[in-house]
């Protein structure tokens, strides 16, 4: 059987895709959203990036162990580390705390906020976190940090796990936060959660639950704290916002909530 590609691969495919996402977000998004590119076109290149990071490298060049993935599945060794019943109680943990701290910050700026919650926008928020969220689960902990905790060597010693964890939930964290330029209260605010959530997903993989998290905590972030969520070119420009144009319908359902 043909052995694994080399770890270190990953630091090339984790530039690579991340020159592809920001070349595609501040270039390609607003010729799609201004109609100087056809969105299947753009689609396609969606299609085959997906295909490349969630198929092609995660199960024929890098072999990822089952234990690792946020799918269930069992590890070599029979059991499964990220199962629901192994899992829930961490991910409902850190999502009740981010909670709390996030409505009492409400509170605390605005009273009024807590009274006159939009419900119904919070709903079409928080079914749109559903998808976006299942999206950046799967990339940045169900891949890019596979693909960092492949390349940093577990070394011996007493608290050598505990350590390697952490470079691990940094690395992640950090990544994750970069890609929400140019808004700075919002990568500050994803850098604490994305630690928080890579921690916890390197000993419980669950991407369900960590989308489930990720869902409410965001929901809560933009229409209860009521932060300004955008990033890309979207930050200034809403009209610019590549995820309404290529949809169809959804900018007429949710206007300028995303």
């Amino acid at each position: 059987m043909r052995k694994p590609i080399h770890p270190l691969w990953g630091i090339l495919e984790i530039a690579g895709f991340t020159g592809s996402y920001l070349s595609t977000l501040w270039f390609l998004g607003p010729k799609v959203a201004t109609a100087q590119m056809p969105i299947l076109a753009y689609w396609m290149l969606v299609l085959a990036g997906w295909v490349y990071i969630f198929w092609i490298s995660t199960f024929i060049l890098h072999r990822d162990p089952p234990d690792w993935r946020g799918w269930f599945a069992r590890g070599l060794d029979g059991t499964r580390p990220g199962s629901f019943k192994n899992s829930w109680r961490t991910y409902a943990v850190f999502t009740a705390i981010g909670a709390i701290l996030l409505i009492a910050y409400a509170g605390w700026q605005d009273p009024e906020r807590l009274a006159h919650i939009p419900w119904k926008e919070a709903e079409i928020k928080f079914a749109g976190y559903l998808g976006s969220g299942l999206l950046q689960a799967a990339i940045f902990f169900g891949y890019m940090q596979n693909r960092i905790r492949a390349m940093i060597p577990l070394s011996a010693g007493r608290h050598s796990v505990w350590l390697h964890r952490f470079w691990i939930a940094l690395a992640t964290a950090s990544l994750f936060a970069f890609y929400h330029l140019p808004n700075v209260p919002l990568m500050c605010l994803t850098w604490v959660s994305g630690f928080g959530w890579a921690w916890i997903y390197y000993r419980r993989p669950n991407i369900p639950l960590l989308v489930l998290s990720h869902a409410f905590l965001g929901t809560l972030l933009h229409r209860v704290v009521q932060l300004y969520m955008r990033v890309g070119p979207a930050y200034a420009h809403p009209d610019l916002h590549i995820v309404r144009t290529i949809i169809p319908g959804l900018q007429k359902l949710t206007g300028n909530l995303f």
